[in-house]
């Protein structure tokens, strides 16, 4: 019940302010292929997780930071242009790659890097899938990044308020934000937040880009009486309580 009526309030924009990014459009900036995962999951009518192994293994998996951080490196320092030219498939290639060498918290090129013959994302994305997905990046190094232990620790609450805090004046700034949810042991996971909706009492609803859900946003709720964040029902989780954390933020910080 819980859960309808954050749905239900999140549909209806019952909430006093909302800032977006702007220029961000989920069904044109984002890809139109999604992530998927080795396991089988599944909720039941109860709400319990029940995880499986699959008949068939998935070919394009273990990609959630991978497809999170490539949606911001193309906003950010890719430019579209549909009346250009087309390029061969090796020029698409090797833009792809400039684009995907930038890191996130960087200022990158003065001019951004041009992907000519489409006008978006999306578009481009469904022309090469295949081509984007063998060159957005690996995703071995995201499973071994040392931040990732933080998933099975305890996470103290006024962090949780500074991380809705950091994300909320991220959005009022223009600036996309990949977070990090974690409910171990079944649950973790990178999604894009791109706006915010400001409500009563401190309470902020974020939405995001998920990349098991393409063209599809969801919401990630923060409740401020508990200084704590929950996540919408997926196929892969339930849904609930969730912690927060920061990645793709520059290491000096």
């Amino acid at each position: 019940m819980k859960h309808c009526l954050r749905l239900l309030l999140f549909l209806l924009g019952l909430a006093s302010t909302a800032h977006a990014v702007t220029q961000f459009d989920l069904h044109r900036d984002t890809f139109a292929f999604s992530n998927d995962t080795m396991w089988q999951y599944g909720v039941d009518e109860q709400g319990v997780l029940h995880i499986s192994h699959r008949d068939k293994p998935v070919e394009f998996a273990h990609r959630c930071f991978v497809l999170s951080r490539a949606v911001i490196q193309f906003h950010q320092f890719a430019r579209f242009e549909p009346k250009q030219p087309r390029l061969s498939r090796e020029e698409y290639r090797q833009r792809i790659k400039e684009v995907c060498r930038i890191a996130v918290w960087a200022d990158g090129p003065k001019e951004k890097i041009v992907i000519p013959g489409y006008p978006d994302l999306h578009a481009f994305s469904v022309a090469y899938e295949g081509l984007l997905k063998d060159n957005l990046g690996n995703w071995l190094p995201s499973y071994l990044r040392l931040g990732n232990w933080r998933m099975i620790m305890g996470h103290l609450r006024v962090g949780q308020a500074s991380a809705a805090q950091w994300l909320a004046e991220s959005i009022d700034r223009g600036q996309l934000r990949a977070i990090y949810l974690a409910r171990f042991p079944h649950m973790n996971h990178v999604v894009v937040v791109y706006a915010v909706r400001r409500e009563a009492q401190g309470n902020m609803t974020f939405t995001v880009y998920d990349p098991n859900y393409p063209n599809q946003s969801s919401w990630v709720f923060y409740r401020a009486s508990e200084r704590s964040f929950e996540y919408e029902p997926r196929w892969y989780f339930p849904g609930g309580r969730v912690n927060v954390m920061r990645v793709f933020i520059s290491p000096l910080h």
